[in-house]
């Protein structure tokens, strides 16, 4: 995003003409020749209204929020920048004045003064102006050498940073083992940031506050959150989109690949692409179909079509700004058949493709359940279809209270530990242990656990 920047400050002049980005009115910063504050704006805007990606905890973001300003204090910056938490793995600083630290960033982290080396690194960032440039994830495309060199000077800075608001600065050394996992070439190496933050740390002490962090935790979602897209193999088999309400049903014999958020379906010579977007987003891509279709439903309005192939021209300056931010946003290629299903948190996607014309449709209700002395199979008809309910092809369903429960995310619980001693001996957790096993406690001592063990752990 950072090579945007240049090219848009002689676009904003005129900007007035744009009022709305996704639904939502633009603020002062898109009309004032702002750049930094409307790419922000921008950005927090897509991640909450096109993206689905915002995780929705406002004490949690505030408690962030105010290790942000600590440590800004101290810095160069005037003010803070704006802290969003995000349920995804990458945590970056971005042209917008913004951080954006990802959810599963702050589970592996186990004292505040860590969570504060995270953010007091982006901090650096914004306060040497690097751009969209992060602590593990993918910086912009420019000369390699030169963004490493902005990553170690970010950890050296977050070390002076730390110490100037009081934290402990080997923190910095404990949190970059915490959160660093693969190498990459655009970052030094994760020994030699290690070594690096830890030589210049000295052994230094201050505040931990790990109680404080661990407080705000409580119940946290953990790991991957399912309820934007969840395949369960219950009753029936089903990918599930819990967080707006619905399902679509899956065959015997159907090819699935399910990968995060997003479905993809093969059955016979006819295949579909299933994800969640934002509903101001679907609203906009709905709106440019061509050969539209708009079904009221039982379950929403549906709109059906085809992607356009051209791109229309973008006259008003921040219409520019606005489609080279939306280009990175989820969304089907041109010249794509979609259906459209809106629901009141957002929407469903279905890119519909295949050498066969896939047929779709919306259902009332799941197909009934097998049991053990009615296999799958005795449940169709002769042509494979569900008795009684969706016609033959794709269809969307409301999820049943079931799939909906299935669909829950794991989250974090405390649990005193019951003596002192290192965490992995105390024999704690009646879930997942989440905390470092090799960390050390005293009896009473807070321990960070999942409420339940995933499905990995169980299989």
């Amino acid at each position: 995003m950072r090579l945007v920047v240049p090219l848009v400050v002689a676009l904003l002049a005129g900007c007035q003409h744009r009022t709305e980005y996704l639904g939502a009115r633009v603020p002062s910063a898109c009309t004032v020749r702002d750049v930094e504050g409307c790419l922000g704006w921008m950005a927090e805007r897509d991640l909450a209204a096109a993206e689905l990606d915002l995780y929705e905890d406002a004490a949690l973001r505030a408690y962030v929020q105010g290790v942000a300003d600590r440590l800004a204090r101290g810095s160069l910056l005037a003010a803070a920048p704006r802290v969003v938490i995000a349920d995804r793995d990458d945590t970056y600083a971005i042209s917008g004045r913004r951080i954006v630290v990802g959810r599963t960033t702050i589970e592996k982290l186990a004292t505040e003064a860590e969570l504060a080396g995270v953010i007091a690194h982006e901090l650096a960032h914004v306060e040497a102006r690097h751009g969209v440039v992060s602590l593990f994830g993918r910086p912009p495309a420019d000369n390699l050498a030169a963004r490493r060199d902005a990553e170690a000077i970010a950890d050296e800075r977050a070390v002076w940073l730390l110490e100037r608001a009081g934290y402990a600065p080997v923190a910095m050394g404990r949190a970059l083992r915490a959160v660093l996992e693969a190498e990459d070439e655009e970052h030094p190496a994760r020994a030699d940031r290690i070594a690096r933050v830890e030589a210049l740390a000295g052994g230094r002490g201050g505040v931990e506050a790990r109680g404080e962090l661990l407080r705000r935790l409580d119940h946290m979602v953990v790991g991957r959150d399912p309820r934007l897209g969840h395949r369960t193999t219950g009753d029936h088999d089903a990918w599930v989109v819990a967080a707006l309400g619905v399902a679509l049903d899956l065959e015997d014999g159907d090819a699935v690949r399910s990968a995060d958020e997003v479905l993809a379906v093969r059955r016979g010579d006819a295949a579909v692409v299933a994800y969640a977007i934002g509903r101001p987003w679907a609203r906009e891509i709905a709106a440019k179909l061509e050969d539209r279709a708009v079904t009221a439903t039982a379950l929403g309005r549906l709109v059906s079509g085809v992607v356009p192939s051209g791109a229309r021209a973008a006259l008003a300056p921040l219409d520019k700004l606005a489609d080279s931010v939306r280009a990175t946003l989820p969304q089907p290629s041109p010249g794509t058949r979609v259906a459209i299903l809106e629901r009141p948190r957002g929407a469903v996607v279905l890119e519909l493709a295949g050498t066969a014309e896939p047929p779709f449709s919306v259902c009332r209700r799941p197909p009934a359940a097998a049991s053990a002395s009615r296999p799958r199979h005795a449940l169709r008809g002769g042509s494979g279809v569900p008795l009684g309910e969706c016609p033959e092809g794709f269809g969307l369903r409301a999820a049943t209270p079931d799939e909906l429960v299935d669909a829950a995310p794991r989250r974090i619980v405390l649990e005193p530990a019951p003596s002192s001693g290192r965490i992995g001996r105390l024999g704690i957790c009646r879930g997942r242990l989440l905390d470092d096993p090799a960390l050390r406690v005293a009896a009473g001592d807070p321990v960070k656990c999942a409420d339940r063990a995933a499905p990995s752990d169980r299989s």
